[in-house]
């Protein structure tokens, strides 16, 4: 009887546990980056890429169509624009860095803080005026 019960109260709490892990992602888009990212202090190689925006809203994962490895930033949700949905890198160099998600909480925008790499080369950008934004519509 007693093994019965832990039994019965192990599967309900692993179905709490997978029926809340789902409950947490609530927008899924997709984008095919044509070059490698940085997005924090992870790189990612060039590939397709699924947006899921998490339930806290401050917070998205990007996750490799292909390999299925995943990266988790914190964000800022910002007003909504009148636009299309789409990810806006910015390009120091040869090194691009994810920056917004336009479209990826509904209409809202998130822009994503600059890494301490990023920072270091719009400060060099701003002196060879070589830095520009890059926009990938998103699917």
């Amino acid at each position: 009887m007693k093994r019965n019960l832990i039994g019965i109260i192990s599967l309900v709490a692993l179905t709490v546990l997978f029926n809340a892990t789902g409950a947490n992602a609530q927008a899924r888009l997709s984008a095919k980056v044509p070059f490698a990212f940085t997005v924090g202090t992870a790189q990612l190689p060039a590939g397709c890429y699924q947006i899921i925006t998490l339930q806290t809203d401050s917070s998205i994962m990007l996750r490799n169509c292909k390999t299925g490895t995943a990266v988790v930033s914190q964000v800022r949700p910002e007003y909504p624009r009148d636009t299309k949905s789409q990810m806006v890198f910015h390009r120091l160099g040869n090194q691009y860095f994810l920056s917004e998600i336009w479209g990826a909480a509904g209409n809202a925008e998130v822009t994503l803080p600059a890494s301490k790499q990023e920072q270091e080369l719009q400060s060099a950008a701003r002196q060879s005026q070589s830095g520009k934004e890059v926009a990938i519509v998103l699917n």
